[in-house]
């Protein structure tokens, strides 16, 4: 859950119960040749009970459930992206076995801006409690997300909501699609106006949305990672 500053403008549309509204937590799933690439695999079902109340988190259907409807299992993922490592973004990356924690994924290299790892080691203490970098530590190798050379893909990184963050730019002969992460996290956020009591530097974030915005193509696709209504739309 999620206590917007934009509220009036955000009710009209969400419901809002108290100033809190309920988010979702939409992966992309890429398929290209011989990959399988998961960005963002969402919140772990074995964070702290505190976080867990205080975010209302729920997770009713599970990543393993989500994927065994595709016809896929967790070992045929290739690669995990992080757009950022926030709890709700990369902790479902991991889940826990007696005794321990390991990979969720345990054939997939793990990827992420090394920009925004060196930050989120250190982050701003406004933020520093939505971070689950300490998780990292059960990988055996960070691959840098810079290092990550597919013709398929690419990335622009983005400061206003955290250090770092990336959105994932995915190219097909349809269409360009952006995994917007949370820069645009619900539609109602395509409003120039719109803004999150958790980005980190308001004002940055949203010069940075109304240019991204601005430089888009048309009938780009834009997936919205925190969306319950709708999993994605067509910009412009």
């Amino acid at each position: 859950m999620i206590k917007p500053l934009s509220e009036s403008r955000i009710a009209s549309k969400y419901k809002v119960d108290e100033g809190y509204m309920r988010l979702a937590m939409n992966a992309l799933l890429v398929e290209e040749e011989d990959r399988k690439v998961l960005f963002d695999p969402g919140a772990a079902d074995f964070l702290p009970l505190k976080l867990r109340r205080e975010y209302g988190l729920e997770i009713p259907v599970t990543l393993e459930e989500g994927l065994l409807g595709l016809g896929l299992l967790p070992e045929q993922i290739t690669d995990v992206v992080f757009t950022h490592l926030h709890f709700d973004h990369a902790s479902g990356g991991f889940k826990r076995v007696p005794g321990n924690i390991v990979k969720r994924f345990p054939n997939a290299r793990y990827h992420v801006l090394k920009e925004h790892y060196q930050y989120a080691v250190e982050p701003d203490p406004f933020e520093a409690d939505s971070f689950c970098t300490g998780l990292l530590k059960y990988l055996d190798q960070i691959h840098w997300l810079e290092d990550w050379d597919v013709g398929w893909a690419g990335f622009k990184i983005f400061n206003g909501h955290t250090r770092g963050m990336v959105v994932p730019v995915i190219h097909t002969k349809e269409e360009q699609t952006y995994f917007m992460s949370d820069l645009v996290p619900i539609e109602i956020f395509l409003d120039p106006e719109v803004w999150c009591g958790y980005d980190l530097e308001s004002n940055l974030l949203l010069r940075e949305k109304q240019k991204f915005l601005d430089q888009a193509e048309p009938g780009s696709r834009l997936i919205l990672f925190h969306d319950t209504l709708k999993e994605s739309v067509i910009y412009k």
